[in-house]
């Protein structure tokens, strides 16, 4: 009886193996079919080299596209089976496609702003220059504002927001600390409330004269008695410098442009990335810039993809009210513009102001002397350069809340090693408190000074870096800690590979193949190699900015890799990726960009090459795009 029981089995096994060939057969037949008759691609390119950038890297040889989406990769001949009377045929003639780049930390609004601001004016996005190029004294900056007061018309009564313009020296520097407060600036503001910002980005820190000191003491003088960080006289009176978080009410009473102006110069500055091969970015993004890029959405005008942390919670919010609002929004929009994260953008300064636990051999700027160990903004005996003593640690108890009421934390600068380490200290008893899910896949950007010892409790948190290309040159690193930590701090990208902990690389100005360049031969621009144990390999480097990225943006099932089923955000380069020299990468002119299937832009040589035309197309070249620009040289940053 045992055989028949063995034999009854094996039969049965036998004819489910039969049944499941029919089906496959089956199925197969139906999708061969479908490729064959109705569900013929849209374009197809062939005879290339085809970097999927999926889990094993694979190499094809053609890849497929029906509507917005990728229908399949593999060898030319399979490819071109998929061909049909109205299909779009592109031969490569051997040249390289990539997935579409995704720069995970990029400021476009500011640099919109910046390349192109004067295609509306000061007046157009509410924003009016301060040069700190050749100020000598206190008074050389008070002529500036009483220019511009002269110079454009104000109502008496509307606040006015001066920006940074120009580089800065150890004597502006020290004049914008020290000689300026709210009583020089009421010298020659006396109608209007004033918001000025420093040489370095508003989050991090403003001055205001009397009339706005006054408007926002009167209402939130208890949250900053409470929170902080606001600067005082000898007498201990606040004296007009704001730090983070109060410094954000200074910033909600500004006047906002509308979307109609900012839209168009939005737009253009993404058209110069979309050239460089970039179909996707993210950043964090005031109201006014979220209203913009919406306004773009909604008329079928975004170049790219973009995805967005909410930068307006931070700061303003009544945290005993909680974060759900904030957390219904995450990940919602549309596929063009969409939210990540609601975060504090920055936890610690830049440069001198890097919140770093190394020691300091040397100065790397002119900041030095009032920010010893950094802007450590979460540390609550961190007052500020001249900061006023406070109850309450805002940044812990956002945290805690953001924690509790899962809203995920990414596109937040975290410079210092220090402020890293005090991040996941606290990461760590929040994912012990709320569950391991409340930080996962939680970022930091930037990556310019961090302890590989930190990267193993990163990796079991799921907490995830957007890392620039710093290095340790001389100016930077290398003379404010010395050569040791400057070989081994900056953007440990190797480290965090090995740890497991996904990295994502960005380019905040600039291009990103210029990022891409450097964390693989790790080279300054002098051509000296800063710690040559975290250079990548180009598959890594690659990944980086692609798969990985995908992840940082919440869109690994869409974006990211060359595969079936994936929206169709490709790039045909001009040169071959994996061959090229290594210091040549920076200079990659992308021929083709691709997205949802469509051309974005394609470079005039290839245009001419294959007769390329039509709406929506950008045909031009970067250098051409950049043509374009009318610097206002300043932003509301």
């Amino acid at each position: 009886m045992p055989g028949k029981r063995f034999f009854t089995r094996l039969s049965a096994q036998f004819a489910a193996y039969w049944i499941g060939v029919l089906f496959w057969v089956m199925v197969s037949g139906v999708g061969l079919a479908a490729q064959q008759s109705g569900g013929q691609a849209d374009i197809l390119l062939h005879n290339g080299k085809i970097l999927t950038v999926d889990s094993d890297f694979t190499i094809a040889e053609a890849i497929a596209i029906r509507g917005q989406r990728i229908a399949a990769v593999g060898s030319s001949q399979e490819i071109l089976r998929m061909a049909g009377p109205n299909t779009k045929v592109f031969d490569l003639k051997g040249r390289t496609v990539i997935p579409g780049l995704i720069n995970t930390h990029i400021h476009i609004n500011d640099e919109a702003e910046t390349d192109y601001g004067m295609e509306i004016g000061y007046e157009g996005f509410m924003a009016y220059p301060i040069d700190w190029n050749g100020v000598t004294t206190t008074q050389d900056v008070l002529n500036q504002v009483e220019g511009l007061l002269e110079k454009y018309t104000f109502q008496p009564g509307e606040w006015i927001y001066f920006a940074s313009a120009g580089g800065s020296n150890d004597r502006s520097v020290k004049i914008m600390i020290d000689g300026l407060n709210r009583w020089e600036l009421d010298k020659v503001t006396p109608d209007n409330p004033i918001v000025m910002g420093m040489t370095w980005p508003n989050v991090n820190g403003v001055v205001v004269n009397s009339k706005a000191m006054d408007i926002i003491w009167a209402e939130h003088g208890d949250f900053f008695k409470t929170y902080g960080r606001y600067w005082i006289n000898e007498d201990g009176e606040p004296e007009g410098h704001l730090e983070s978080p109060g410094l954000r009410f200074a910033l909600e009473y500004l006047p906002t442009p509308p979307p109609e102006k900012m839209g168009p110069i939005f737009k253009m500055a993404s058209e110069e990335r979309v050239a460089q091969g970039v179909t996707s970015f993210s950043t964090r993004l005031p109201q006014y810039a979220i209203d913009a890029f919406q306004w773009l959405d909604a008329r079928g005008e975004m170049p790219v993809r973009l995805a967005y942390g909410l930068e307006g919670y931070f700061g303003i919010t009544d945290l005993s009210k909680g974060l759900k609002d904030a957390a219904a929004k995450i990940g919602t929009g549309s596929d063009k513009f969409w939210v990540i994260s609601a975060a504090p953008s920055a936890i610690d300064g830049s440069g001198s102001r890097a919140c770093s636990g190394q020691t300091r051999v040397g100065a790397v700027s002119d900041v030095e002397a009032w920010f010893p160990s950094g802007q450590c903004l979460q540390d609550i005996e961190y007052r500020g350069a001249k900061g006023a003593p406070f109850r309450g640690n805002y940044f812990r108890d956002w945290f805690v809340v953001t924690a509790r009421d899962q809203v995920r934390l990414a596109n937040t600068h975290a410079a210092g090693d220090r402020a890293v380490k005090m991040a996941l200290n606290l990461f760590e008893e929040l994912a012990e408190q709320f569950g391991p899910s409340a930080v996962q896949g939680w970022a930091f950007d930037h990556c310019r000074m961090l302890d590989t010892a930190d990267l193993p409790r990163a990796a079991k948190l799921g907490v995830m870096f957007s890392c620039s290309a710093t290095l340790g040159s001389p100016g930077s690193e290398g003379s404010a800690y010395g050569e040791e930590v400057a070989h081994n701090f900056p953007s440990p990208l190797k480290s965090m590979f090995r740890a497991g902990v996904t990295v994502a690389v960005e380019s905040a100005g600039g291009n990103t193949w210029q990022s891409i360049e450097r964390i693989i031969t790790r080279k300054d621009s002098s051509g000296k190699v800063w710690g040559a144990h975290e250079r990548l390999s180009r598959a890594e480097a690659l990944q980086t900015a692609t798969r990985n990225a995908a992840i940082y943006i919440l869109k690994e099932d869409q974006l990211g890799t060359l595969q079936a089923g994936k929206l169709a955000d490709l790039v045909v380069l001009d040169k071959d990726y994996m061959t090229m020299p290594e210091d040549d990468i920076g200079e990659m002119q992308p021929q083709l960009t691709m997205m949802d299937g469509k051309i974005k832009y394609v470079h005039r040589q290839f245009a001419q090459e294959y007769s390329l035309s039509g709406d929506g197309m950008i045909v031009s070249t970067m250098q051409d795009l950049e043509a374009r620009r009318k610097p206002s040289k300043i932003s509301r940053r």
